[in-house]
């Protein structure tokens, strides 16, 4: 567990983060540099993982998560989003967090007349957490960037994005629940570990498997650890399909 202690000087870090841009028919996503403090407020929440790019609707109800709100909006806009380490005996009285987590920034805040606020809070980067800074009125952390490593051949890694494709387009048809929309826009977004990271956050309902992709840093086994699970999702899609006799879930109770 990470221990408490008096802040250093805070400094600062860049990231390049990303930002999606509405235009008729087509959404894109354009690179924009962010500066990052080295120092960051902290929300610790079971079962919730941020990755970069991916865009994490967020209810602020509690008063400690109010006033690291009001600051972050008043500042710059910059807070860390990281899932509660329930391997830890005590996790959740004491709020233990894993140590790599997501650091995003606010694109948009709707503050309710009860006080409480929803926002949409876009991720930026992988960070480790050197330390946590303090406790009240919030947690507070000194990050640094977790670097991801593009091991893989440049032919390996462009075939990243047609193979998720493939094996989600085979999901929808043996019957899985995914809109249409994921996959088209997956498919306008150019770099693969972009690409990757967003069809885990969107598609991997597991919470621990989904921290344990955000703590592998090689691009490619990320990647090969999310194809599995992808096949395996499709063999048991095809086992029941089967069991169904091949109907739909509305004809099962004419099987």
């Amino acid at each position: 567990m990470l221990n408490a202690k008096r802040p250093s000087r805070p400094g600062s870090i860049r990231m390049l983060g990303t930002k999606h841009l509405s235009q008729p028919h087509k959404r894109t996503m354009q690179l924009q540099e962010i500066e990052i403090p080295r120092e960051v407020p902290v929300m610790t929440m079971s079962q919730t993982v941020l990755f970069p790019q991916a865009m994490m609707p967020l209810f602020i109800f509690e008063p400690r998560y109010r006033e690291m709100l009001k600051h972050a909006l008043e500042s710059d806009r910059i807070f860390a989003v990281a899932a509660l380490d329930d391997r830890e005996e005590d996790a959740e009285a004491l709020e233990t967090p894993y140590n790599v987590a997501g650091v995003g920034v606010i694109r948009a805040c709707k503050q309710n007349p009860d006080g409480t606020s929803n926002l949409i809070l876009q991720g930026l980067a992988r960070v480790d957490f050197e330390d946590i800074i303090c406790e009240e009125p919030y947690r507070r952390a000194r990050i640094r960037q977790r670097m991801s490593q593009s091991d893989g051949s440049e032919k390996t890694l462009n075939a990243i994005q047609p193979t998720l494709l493939a094996l989600i387009q085979t999901q929808i048809r043996l019957g899985a629940r995914i809109p249409e929309e994921v996959l088209k826009f997956l498919a306008n977004i150019r770099d693969s570990e972009c690409v990757l990271d967003l069809a885990i956050y969107t598609l991997c309902p597991d919470s621990r498997f989904k921290q344990e992709l955000l703590e592998t840093r090689s691009v490619l086994t990320r990647f090969e650890k999310f194809e599995r699970a992808l096949r395996s999702q499709i063999e048991r899609l095809k086992t029941d399909r089967h069991l169904k006799g091949g109907l739909d879930d509305d004809d099962i109770g004419q099987n």
